[in-house]
């Protein structure tokens, strides 16, 4: 009889006449038959299935088969779930680093907050900063934001990229604020907290994927003026922050769907997925390496400014 292989040749393990043998386990007599390839299965090689037993070499192929036509966001990443898990979380530890800011100011705000004159003895600020808040009303409009955002973005970019742009626009909003502050006047000591150069690197992103995806961007584009006008008029308010975050988040979702594999029909969707990951994590390392090094230019040339 002919049947088909999955993984082993039918010469990789003849059959003895009248002893069926597993072709992984040679020593090993089975009459035991995989539904789908009909070879024989010994106990270690069974799997069982709602249709009968199958071979390990079956269900792995099986696995490939529906991995490689599993639903994919435009990103490229697996459909998960509808839950915002990341988006919630980045809520959970702002709400909590507002409750420290209240329980014991002194110690959150001293260890947390970003200020550039000491920005290098403490770079974890960069990004720790952006979880602190100066009051309610901030924490509220920003949480706000966060939440009508964040789950849309997360959802269409998946939970590590979308968690990966925010960070990295946190950390751009703060890079900004080093890179543009005036070391002789007192931008250089003012303290900026905020998720705001995250929150803007979001509408970036969300105006790339609406772009891409053939959504209206209009809408976004007038929050976005919005939002800088407000910005820009306010007082006490850390433009540096906001523009740097939506640099750097409207400039990674737009490499990324740039620089995303091209899928045709008939090959290896799975395959495109790894490489559209790799190719996406190498962007948001990119972004980081580029802020620590404009931060490290900037503080080199320090001495000059004051000598």
């Amino acid at each position: 009889m002919n049947r088909p292989t999955y993984g082993y040749s039918a010469q990789d393990a003849p059959e003895p006449q009248g002893q069926p043998v597993c072709p992984r386990h040679p020593d090993t007599i089975s009459y035991v038959r995989c539904k789908r390839c009909d070879r024989p299965a010994c106990p270690q090689c069974q799997r069982p299935t709602q249709v009968g037993v199958l071979c390990v070499d079956c269900e792995k192929d099986i696995a490939r088969q529906q991995a490689s036509t599993r639903p994919r966001n435009a990103m490229g990443a697996s459909m998960g779930g509808r839950t915002p898990y990341v988006t919630y979380t980045l809520m959970a530890l702002c709400v909590a680093a507002f409750l420290g800011q209240m329980l014991v100011p002194g110690i959150v705000e001293q260890l947390g907050l970003f200020a550039p004159f000491r920005a290098i003895a403490m770079p974890w600020t960069f990004l720790t900063a952006g979880f602190l808040h100066g009051g309610l009303l901030h924490l509220a409009l920003n949480m706000w934001a966060l939440w009508i955002v964040g789950q849309y973005v997360e959802q269409t970019m998946g939970h590590a990229r979308y968690a990966g742009l925010y960070l990295a626009s946190v950390l751009g909003g703060h890079t900004a604020v080093y890179l543009l502050a005036n070391p002789l006047s007192l931008e250089w000591t003012t303290a900026t907290l905020g998720a705001s150069g995250g929150v803007f690197g979001l509408f970036g992103a969300m105006f790339i994927v609406n772009r891409r995806m053939g959504g209206q961007s209009a809408q976004i584009l007038v929050l976005i003026g919005l939002n800088l006008v407000i910005t820009f008029t306010v007082p006490n308010i850390s433009w540096q922050g906001h523009l740097g975050g939506l640099v750097v988040g409207t400039a990674l979702a737009a490499a990324m769907f740039a620089m995303r594999p091209k899928v045709k029909a008939g090959d290896d969707r799975q395959a495109a997925a790894r490489r559209s990951a790799l190719i996406h994590s190498l962007l948001i390392a990119g972004a980081v390496l580029i802020c620590i090094g404009a931060v490290m230019i900037k503080y080199m040339t320090l001495p000059s400014l004051f000598f």
